[in-house]
Formats: C-alpha cells, sequence, structure tokens
C-alpha cells in the first residue's frame, strides 16, 4: 500500500459502531507530489506537506543508531514520543511548522491523527569511500574485498595490508604509458604491491614489526644511517617489535540516501479514539541528505 495515494475512511475498526457525524474522515490522504523533509534542529523529524489540500504527514522518533552516517538498517517501535502524525490545517503549512521547538498558533489543525502503535524502518545507503588516492574500481571493482581481514573492505580501509602504513604512503606508481612502474610500486619484487604487501622489503618480518619505537608509524624507524632508508623498505634492517594493534582509519559516507517504510499502524482522533489500522506497509518516502558522513573507527586487531 502507497501512503502517497491512500484512501482512508475513517469510521472506528476497533468496535462495530458506526460513524458519527463528528467523527474524523479523510477522503483523499495524497502526498505523491511531496518531497520528504527533515527538521535538522530535530533528532529525528521527517515530514511531508501536501501544499493544495493543507494536509501534513510527519514521523518523530528516536534511535541510538546512527542513520546519518551508517548504512544499513533500522527499526524503530512507535510509542510514546515515537508518533506518525497526521494533520489537516485550516490553510497552508510550511516546514516552519515541524522545525519550531513551539509550533506557531497559525495555520489552525482541524484534523488530526496520531499513531499509538507501529513499526518504522529506515534504510540508509551512500556512498563509502576512503581517501587513500587508489580509486574503489581499482581498488576492488567487487566492493567486497578486505585484503587483511579487519573487517574493512579495501574501500574503506585507509591501510589495505595492515601493515600501519597507510596506503597513501604506498602508493602505485605508473610509468609514462599508464602502466605500473614495478620497481617503485613492489619493494622487494615478490609480485605484491607495496600497499597491499604485508612486509613490503620482504625481510621476512612484517613491515607493521619493525616499528623499533612502538608509535604505531612504521615510517619513521631508520637504523639504518648509511642509507636512511626506513626499517621496513630495507631488506638489511631485520629488527623486529611485535605490534598488536592498528592505527585509527577514517572513511566517508556520500550520496547519503533515507528510505523510511511503516507498518502495523494504528492511530487515534484528536480525542483519543480509535480511527484506523493499517497492517500492510507503507512507503514514506527517500530523503536526500546533502551531507557527507566521516566515519573515524580503529579496527579490531588480526593477525
Amino acid at each position: 500500500m502507497n501512503m502517497r495515494l491512500l484512501l482512508l475512511v475513517l469510521c472506528l475498526v476497533f468496535t462495530l459502531n458506526s460513524c458519527d457525524d463528528g467523527d474524523v474522515v479523510v477522503s483523499n490522504f495524497d502526498f505523491a507530489d511531496s518531497t520528504l523533509e527533515r527538521c535538522d534542529n530535530f533528532e529525528f523529524v521527517f515530514f511531508l506537506i501536501n501544499s493544495d489540500s493543507n494536509e501534513s504527514l510527519a514521523v518523530s522518533f528516536s534511535t541510538n543508531a546512527d542513520i546519518l552516517s551508517e548504512q544499513g538498517q533500522v527499526e524503530v517501535t512507535l510509542n510514546g514520543d515515537d508518533q506518525v502524525i497526521y494533520r489537516r490545517f485550516n490553510s497552508q503549512v510550511t516546514s516552519d511548522y515541524f522545525c519550531n521547538p513551539i509550533p506557531p498558533t497559525s495555520p489552525t489543525v482541524i484534523e488530526e491523527l496520531v499513531s499509538t502503535t507501529g513499526v518504522i524502518t529506515i534504510t540508509t545507503d551512500g556512498i563509502e569511500a576512503d581517501d587513500d588516492d587508489i580509486p574503489s574500481e581499482i581498488e576492488d571493482p567487487t566492493g567486497m574485498l578486505d585484503t587483511d581481514g579487519d573487517g574493512l573492505i579495501d574501500i574503506i580501509d585507509e591501510d589495505d595490508d595492515g601493515d600501519n602504513v597507510p596506503t597513501m604512503f604506498e602508493p602505485i606508481i605508473l610509468n609514462a604509458d599508464g602502466t605500473i612502474n614495478l620497481e617503485e610500486s613492489d619493494t622487494d619484487g615478490d609480485g605484491i604491491l607495496d600497499y597491499l604487501d604485508p612486509d613490503d622489503d620482504g625481510d621476512g618480518i612484517l613491515t607493521r614489526d619493525e616499528d623499533a619505537d612502538g608509535d604505531l608509524d612504521p615510517t619513521n624507524d631508520r637504523n639504518d644511517p648509511d642509507t636512511g632508508i626506513a626499517d621496513y623498505l630495507n631488506p638489511a634492517v631485520a629488527q623486529e617489535n611485535s605490534i598488536e594493534m592498528f592505527n585509527e582509519h577514517t572513511y566517508f559516507l556520500s550520496a547519503i540516501v533515507l528510505t523510511i517504510d511503516m507498518e502495523f499502524l494504528s492511530f487515534v482522533d484528536g480525542d483519543g479514539n480509535p480511527a484506523v489500522t493499517i497492517q500492510s506497509s507503507i512507503f514514506l518516502g527517500e530523503f536526500d541528505d546533502a551531507n557527507n558522513a566521516t566515519i573515524v573507527i580503529t579496527p579490531a586487531f588480526v593477525n
């Protein structure tokens, strides 16, 4: 059932009584041309406005899930202040009505339905990517690869091989003809590019463990005064310091879209009388978030 065009005859569903003259009747519950909006100053209030018929449909809920920055699906069971509210006004209503801490006195509500039960499902989608200077389509066109097994797929992993050297510091160097310069991109010549190689210099000591001072940064450990080369790139230095922690990672979610669906809704009218029950799933709409989300996480350590 589509909430955007729903005909409701709001007789008492929970009793066998017929509709009296004072019962609320919504004959055309139509938000087909409405855009789902959100109040930035409330968490979370979404609403639709039909200016032609002076109607609105709003949903207000709370959740501990970060639905504006994490992909996935969240269900909220309606109760208390978590509600779906339908209103019809005596004149045109604007978004200011919903986004003020105290709603304005005008326009006046002439019909209202408030949910008593129901389930809201919020699905968050977007484009995830890191900022390691290697395009996602090169790191992994499938979007499934997790080279180091740390729970972050490569396209959002700042350190694809888990060696505590950020991928951006282990770049793929190209020749003039666009082919990969293996001499500069694969230090030990083992056929594994440095950004995917947990032992960059092939000396048998993991790059992560060639961190003499234990500061989770192998790039600043240089124990060969003759070359000045970092130990993890110098096979002549093979000093091991066991490191069992990954660095903090940052990735980004852009083009965020929230899809909101509802089901098992029951409403009461302005007098608190049972009005209508809708068991089927109802599509409220899609909300395009103009902001990009930054996610910071320290992956659980894996050997």
